[in-house]
């Protein structure tokens, strides 16, 4: 089939095209070409509007499926994102259609949708019902992977599913008319649908007979908790919002937890947040990147985002060289156990251990960082024990740092 013009014709042609059969009412149908082409220029002319429309769906999407792509809220944000697409579009469409009986790109090609059986010659005006239905029945048919369009093709009056539901024709305002359909092509579509829709009808029973099966034996119905944290080390129960980032950026400082753990909970905030939550976003994110480049674009958005948070002082504490760099830290507030993990690990370096058991003590509460905290409180007690030892010590162990030894000694029944 050969693609007519694109362009607007000067004269409108006449509506009384002879049928290629006698039983065949006289009306000149769209070009199937035509209404191909006005399908992508609709999908152009509409897709940025909707998707402006859902931007805030599929952000939000993003985020769930990014911490649990099987929780039940991703499962109830995909069925907002999908159900936002085809109301809106939709409705887009139900507008074109019922003051113009054309959509853009069939406007276009001059096409025009009208009521059917209604005869051609009262031409009236489509009631927003059907401009409605036929949207809905056009993405129905989408969902049962487009094998309904094929009637396009073989019924007699190019006539799809979308089309019957709503009784609509789509005609041709060009000089000539598409030639109507074969009596074979007819037959052989009829026949793949048939065949299309037995398969679809025996899948449906398979599949629900499965999913019985498996509710009785398992005990799915309503009772598989589908909220799950993808680091098990932090709950749920517990950790929440910025709190859940902050305890995984110091596992990972802490080399308990992965990269992955971080970059989920990095993510959320980067994309879902404001203010002190994103910067501290940003933060994870420069930590946990390995090419340098990135890693200082996320650093120059730490304080971008918000220059007073505490997220800023451990970016800067980070990038500084300074031996009296934990003093950024505690000028912040040591608000976040990230700040912290980062001053224990910054006073046992500097053999400051008074100091450190001290932050050991105060992080305690976060069962996550149990482990690495225990192993700070062992060497940090060993080291001033053995010092204690030393007959020649050049600087005598003060109050603090013998009763480190002996709350130690105390906590593990040591003699």
């Amino acid at each position: 089939m050969v693609v007519r013009d694109l362009s607007f014709s000067e004269t409108r042609p006449p509506r009384d095209f002879r049928a290629a059969a006698p039983d065949t009412p006289q009306v000149p149908l769209a070009p199937v070409t035509d209404r191909f082409i006005a399908m992508i220029l609709d999908f152009l002319i509409l897709s940025p509007v909707v998707s402006f429309c859902v931007a805030g769906i599929l952000r939000n999407l993003k985020t769930v499926l990014l911490l649990n792509s099987d929780s039940e809220e991703a499962v109830v944000i995909w069925a907002l994102f999908v159900v936002g697409i085809v109301a809106i579009s939709s409705l887009l469409q139900a507008f074109f259609i019922y003051f113009w009986q054309a959509t853009p790109g069939q406007k276009f090609l001059q096409l025009e949708i009208v009521s059917y059986p209604q005869p051609l010659s009262e031409h009236r005006k489509l009631t927003f019902a059907q401009s409605f239905l036929r949207p809905l029945g056009w993405w129905l048919g989408t969902g049962l992977m487009g094998v309904p369009f094929l009637e396009i093709l073989g019924h007699p009056l190019r006539r799809a599913f979308h089309e019957r539901v709503s009784d609509t024709l789509v005609i041709s305002h060009k000089q000539e008319p598409v030639d109507i359909p074969l009596a074979v092509e007819t037959r052989y579509i009829s026949s793949t649908l048939w065949i299309f829709f037995g398969f679809m009808f025996v899948m449906g029973i398979a599949l629900m007979g499965k999913a019985y099966k498996a509710a009785l034996l398992e005990g799915l119905a309503g009772k598989k908790a589908l909220s799950q944290a993808f680091c098990p080390a932090i709950s749920t129960e517990v950790y929440q919002g910025q709190k859940r980032l902050d305890i995984a950026l110091a596992m990972y400082l802490a080399d308990e937890a992965d990269d992955a753990c971080v970059y989920t909970e990095a993510q959320k905030a980067v994309w879902n947040l404001e203010g002190e939550e994103k910067a501290l976003g940003n933060l994870a994110m420069a930590v946990i990147t390995e090419d340098e480049k990135q890693a200082a674009a996320y650093q120059s958005r730490v304080c971008v985002d918000s220059e007073k948070s505490e997220a800023c002082a451990i970016s800067k504490y980070l990038q500084s060289k300074d031996q009296d760099k934990g003093n950024l830290l505690r000028r912040a507030g040591l608000g976040l156990v990230s700040s912290r993990l980062l001053l224990l690990k910054d006073s046992m370096d500097l053999a400051n251990y008074a100091s450190a058991v001290g932050l050991i003590k105060d992080l305690e509460t976060e069962m996550p960082l149990k482990n690495f905290l225990n192993k700070k409180l062992v060497k940090a007690a060993w080291i001033l024990n053995a010092e204690a030892g030393k007959k020649n010590s050049r600087v005598p162990a003060s109050a603090d740092e013998k009763q480190i030894v002996q709350e130690f000694k105390k906590r593990y029944e040591i003699e």
